[in-house]
């Protein structure tokens, strides 16, 4: 199921994503042949309640077979939920639903030609679905989410917000930070807000005085009408990710052994398990035991297939039907019921003082989330952090929060709400820099950005908005020297009058903005292994997934780069990994409260697969040389003595190459474990917070000093091998701040983009038409893969700056479509003038000293989160700079909404 060249299987018809697969390719694991099909009918209305189905509405022969609704789920065993929030999985007959397409009644149909005939009968008119009037006390009739009032209510949401009156809402994340006194203040994602009658924050049930005068004290800085500083409120809109792939998934309910087997191309898989097995009531059904997922290709995540509740309903159609069952999303029903982006409403004031740096930033965010079956705390949580980008600020008041819709959950997709207040920021400094301080909007980045420690010189460095101090690379000034010295820049005037010149009332300008995205979760558990085989290749199992990004060959990449063999790589494995957690628990080193080691399995990610993973297998395939390699290979040449750093030295391209001895082949060594009943798998785990964890192992007298903390030799995954007990002490990262509390974050790649466009208000376009990127990758693991990445995020930011826009009913019926939903096209992109500009690391890699030195970084998301602030910046530059209103301050940018030269008008 996963060859080494995913791409080759694609074009010559091979099984790559779920949708590709049905039971028969599975009749070797004992999966039945004959398949089920599912289709879940969904609620229309938030504002009256569901009544039942009136399955006599259609023909006889379109009837399903059977029909699982929330009757059929009673507690216990089930818990009918998809969330913490008591978001329901089913919606009960006489309730209002939670949200806009909440699933009703998942129907069954036992044969393909009828359920297709049945799908688009309801599809089209979901009339069987029932609803009673709506409550006198309802307003509207629910069905228009975002009809015309939708810009006036988050217009309110963020006015409401500004002056501190949401002091109800769950989802708040507070940054202060006061660098001006010597010990500075700052508060993360641990206070809230909890008065109507002024500013009080509130942490551990407790009035926080300190933050308050803090707050307090900003607040009147930003008001002085004597400094200089701009005022910007900016809006971002809702986005679909309009996979390639719909989401889509088989699953079969074992019932002679209890197994719930499922096969889907999920982002979470390991979250997935666990959840699954809560809805279903875990060791209190009577039927389901366990639950094995295989996981499939995603073709597209990026966030919008993390935590989505589409694993529920698959699962509860298998557990109910009476032979195994598929649940394929059509593209209507995915902008239906998918995950989509958090709209946003910023505003903020950026203060510089009289030296021409900035002095403080004042800073509201008001997300638009949907109902809370996903990750609207950690994207707040991000936003905030990144409010204040990359740029020194001596004192930042920042204040998220999401406000939570009846429409279909809201998740992380494309840039964790990072792209969101970059926007706002990045427009704010231009027009600050251009209109206030008269200087090169560059130049002012340029002199304000953070810079990291220099390890030569300890006690430099600055922090980010949470205090932590930034101990790992960052390329902030290098970028923008770079692009301050970029022809596209340097000739951006001369290039705005040349095409005036041609006098078809066409505009071009130039803009850049730039970003510092962090990558990684905070605290980050990876499991990883690898196994060596008789016949000289190597297997590689891996939590993360394939997106699009390149995972799969990247793994493929590292093993081969050390044991020098031929690799294939297994993505999405649950299994292995969770047996070993327990076996870690068990042992109980990792467990004690002093050692601070995570052994949780967290959901993959664009960004995390060259840093995260890839340093964990690399880990794995040393201590398999180590440990088991080399020793055989004593054996084989008879010589005892020789040291590792003699052989390591002689292993290349998977053999051991001494001078005037013939080489000793990965094969042979292998052979020679197996005679010698040594094992040929293993199995690790580290975890990085603010840096790796550490430990040392012995075996067979060889003691392996490495930047993981848990190691198992085994035989193969079916194994469950005992770890290896660390000798001595774990050393547990240092992932405290200077609060004491766990670090937000650590790990950043920044990165920047300059972007040319040109406007023609005759045609009715806006068109992008240079665009330079600048990233602080490091060195790529796969260049071809990396150079997808860039032109992928390039055109996501020009589609979410320039193009995407939800219809208003989504969510509450069958008519929305990539008809109506306009992604960037290839005439939109194909005559793009594109140049990538890499930054160097240093020789001491990304880490410095005391770490691996790593020569790459999580790069994925932040190839699209300075597109949209660039795009609106060339816009401001094309119309001249000659007042605020240049600058667009909503997404999707639109020419009716710029102040264009009267006689460039049609």
């Amino acid at each position: 199921m996963n060859s080494t060249d995913t791409r080759l299987r694609k074009v010559t018809g091979g099984k790559v994503y779920a949708s590709d697969f049905r039971p028969r390719d599975l009749a070797e694991e004992g999966w039945p042949a004959d398949c089920a099909h599912a289709l879940l009918l969904r609620s229309r209305y938030v504002d009256r309640p569901f009544k039942g189905l009136d399955l006599t509405l259609l023909p006889a022969d379109l009837r399903p077979d059977s029909v699982v609704t929330a009757k059929d789920l009673p507690e216990p065993p089930y818990r009918n939920q998809v969330s913490a929030r008591n978001v329901q999985a089913l919606l009960p007959e006489g309730e209002i639903a939670d949200y806009l397409g909440q699933p009703v009644a998942i129907a069954l149909y036992g044969d393909f030609v009828r359920f297709r005939r049945a799908a688009q009968e309801l599809r089209e008119d979901a009339g069987p679905v029932i609803y009673g009037p709506p409550p006198a006390a309802a307003g509207s009739s629910g069905t228009d989410p975002g009809s015309a009032t939708e810009q006036q209510t988050i217009e309110a949401d963020l006015n409401e917000w500004t002056h501190r009156r949401f002091t109800g809402q769950v989802r708040q994340a507070h940054y202060l930070l006061d660098q001006t006194e010597s010990d500075g203040y700052s508060v993360w994602n641990r206070g809230r807000i909890d008065r109507f009658d002024g500013t009080s924050f509130i942490r551990d049930d407790l009035p926080d005085i300190e933050a308050d005068q803090l707050f307090q004290s900003i607040e009147a800085e930003t008001a002085d009408p004597t400094g200089t500083q701009v005022e910007t409120t900016t809006f971002t809109q809702q986005t679909d990710p309009a996979f390639l792939e719909p989401e889509a998934g088989l699953a079969w309910l074992d019932r002679t052994t209890g197994v719930l087997h499922m096969l889907l191309g999920t982002q979470s898989p390991h979250s997935d398990v666990p959840d699954i097995l809560g809805l279903l009531g875990g060791p209190a059904h009577p039927i389901v035991r366990s639950v094995k997922l295989t996981s499939t290709d995603c073709g597209g995540g990026f966030g919008g297939r993390d935590k989505s509740p589409f694993p529920y309903f698959l699962a509860l159609a298998a557990v109910f039907s009476t032979k195994p069952v598929r649940l394929a999303y059509d593209r209507r029903e995915q902008f239906q019921g998918g995950l989509k982006r958090h709209g946003s409403a910023v505003r903020s004031w950026v203060r510089v003082g009289p030296d021409g740096l900035l002095r403080a930033v004042r800073s509201f965010i008001v997300l638009r989330g949907g109902v809370e079956a996903n990750l609207n705390g950690p994207v707040l949580g991000l936003a905030a952090l990144h409010a204040t980008g990359p740029y020194r600020v001596p004192r930042a008041s920042v204040h998220g929060i999401v406000v939570e819709r009846a429409i279909p959950a809201v998740g992380s997709m494309r840039g964790f709400g990072i792209p969101q207040v970059v926007f706002n920021l990045e427009t704010a400094l231009d027009r600050l820099a251009v209109t206030r301080l008269r200087t090169d909007p560059i130049a002012f980045r340029l002199a304000n950005v953070l810079r990291p420690r220099d390890s030569a010189h300890p006690g430099t460095g600055d922090v980010d908005l949470a205090g932590t101090p930034l101990r790992f690379h960052l390329a902030n000034a290098e970028i923008c020297a770079a692009a301050l010295h970029h022809p596209l820049w340097t000739g951006r005037d001369d290039a705005r009058e040349r095409v005036a010149r041609r006098g078809d009332g066409t505009l071009y300008g130039v803009g850049f903005a730039c970003c510092m995205e962090a990558y990684g979760t905070t605290q980050d558990s990876v499991y990883s292994a690898v196994r060596v085989t008789e016949d000289g290749r190597a297997e590689v199992w891996g939590q993360t997934i394939d997106m699009g990004q390149g995972a799969r060959q990247s793994l493929e990449h590292v093993a081969r780069e050390v044991l020098g063999v031929p690799t294939v790589a297994r993505l999405g494995v649950v299994g292995p990994f969770e047996r070993f957690a327990k076996r870690l628990k068990d042992l109980g080193a990792h467990t004690d409260p002093a050692v601070k080691i995570s052994l949780s399995h967290g959901a993959s990610s664009a960004s995390k697969t060259a840093f995260f993973h890839g340093h964990v297998l690399r880990e794995a395939c040393r201590a398999l040389l180590r440990l088991r390699l080399l020793p055989a290979a004593r054996t084989l040449l008879e010589e005892p003595g020789l040291s590792d750093e003699v052989l390591l030295a002689a292993w290349h391209d998977g053999a051991v190459r001494l001078d005037g001895r013939p080489p000793i082949p990965l094969a042979a060594l292998v052979r020679e474990l197996k005679r010698t009943g040594r094992e040929t798998y293993v199995l690790a785990h580290g975890y990085f917070c603010n840096g790796w964890s550490q430990a040392t192992f012995r075996d067979g007298g060889v003691e392996h000093r490495a930047f993981i903390d848990a190691l198992a030799l085994g035989h193969a995954p079916e194994d469950d091998p005992p770890p290896l007990p660390p000798q001595g002490p774990l050393t547990p990262p240092p992932s405290r701040g200077p609060g004491g509390d766990t670090v937000p974050r650590s790990l950043y790649a920044s990165a920047g983009h300059l972007i040319g466009v040109e406007l023609a208000p005759r045609l009715g376009t806006i068109q992008v038409v240079d665009a330079v990127s600048f990233l602080d990758a490091g060195d790529a693991l796969l260049p071809s893969a990396l150079a997808g990445q860039v032109e992928g995020g390039l055109v996501m930011g020009i589609s979410h700056a320039l193009h995407e826009e939800l219809p208003p009913e989504t969510g509450t019926g069958p008519f929305v479509n990539l008809d109506r939903y306009r992604l960037a096209r290839y005439a939109d992109v194909t005559g793009i003038r594109r140049e990538t500009v890499f930054v160097p690391l240093p020789a001491e890699g990304a880490l410095g000293a005391g770490q691996p030195i790593m020569r790459h970084k999580g790069i994925g998301e932040a190839t699209m989160t300075s597109v949209g602030a660039a795009v609106a910046n060339a816009v401001a530059h094309a119309l001249g700079h000659t007042d605020d209103r240049c600058w667009p301050t909503r997404t999707p940018i639109r020419l009716a909404d710029l102040p264009l030269p009267t006689d460039g008008r049609r």
